[in-house]
């Protein structure tokens, strides 16, 4: 959820003449992204991520970037993907990004709001529990936490049968129990990365449904590292 310096980046790789990708799945329609002011040359965003149809996607390359093809067959798509289009889920993906462009700013203050008011009484409730990431500069409804002693899958188990539904990483990692490449790269033991959980907030969170978490999160807690072998 930590936002990256895109643009600083994409400036050291323009003066490099090194070719740019960044992918915006899960900052579209979070925070503002913008091609140019950002000095990318290739970027990928997804339909899901914004309420719209899922196996939509798009890839922006900037004028003059050159790229092998993916498939090969009849040359559609200026010769870079050949098939056809579902013409109904990229319209669909249009509209979406249209209502998240116009109602984007509200919903990223009110999320914010939610998130920080989470990961705060999630820290102050539970002991020996982490935030991943900084407390600011990250995604409006991100919260990335790591719990001492007790295994991320335990942990979704438990919320779950609360009707608190999180993933203990990626959509794209969500076929393997293995801790994510990302906090073991920063430095985070694999115990502890085992630990990791992510929140994600949307449209349908509202304040009761954080009073809800914050209620059932300390006793889950208790009670799993009552259990665990690791705990000290």
């Amino acid at each position: 959820g930590t936002i990256q310096p895109i643009a600083a980046i994409g400036g050291m790789a323009k003066a490099k003449g090194i070719v740019f990708h960044s992918d915006a799945t899960a900052a579209l329609g979070q925070i503002a992204v913008d091609v140019v002011a950002d000095n990318l040359d290739l970027l990928t965003v997804s339909s899901n991520d914004l309420y719209g149809p899922r196996g939509s996607g798009a890839l922006y390359v900037r004028q003059g970037v050159r790229l092998n093809p993916v498939l090969y067959g009849g040359g559609q798509e200026r010769g870079i993907r050949s098939g056809s289009l579902s013409v109904p889920s990229l319209v669909a993906f249009g509209e979406a990004a249209r209502l998240a462009r116009g109602e984007g700013p509200a919903e990223a203050k009110r999320l914010s709001s939610l998130r920080d008011r989470f990961i705060v009484g999630i820290l102050g409730s539970v002991e020996r529990c982490h935030l991943n990431g900084p407390r600011e500069g990250r995604l409006p409804n991100n919260a990335s936490i790591r719990f001492d002693f007790v295994e991320g899958e335990a942990i979704l188990l438990s919320l779950g049968l609360a009707g608190i539904y999180a993933a203990s990483g990626s959509a794209c990692t969500s076929l393997t129990l293995e801790p994510s490449h990302v906090l073991l790269a920063l430095g985070v033991s694999h115990a502890d990365a085992q630990g990791s959980i992510l929140f994600s907030l949307g449209k349908g969170t509202n304040d009761d449904d954080i009073t809800y978490a914050l209620e059932q999160f300390p006793p889950i807690l208790s009670r799993l590292r009552s259990m665990s072998p690791l705990t000290i």
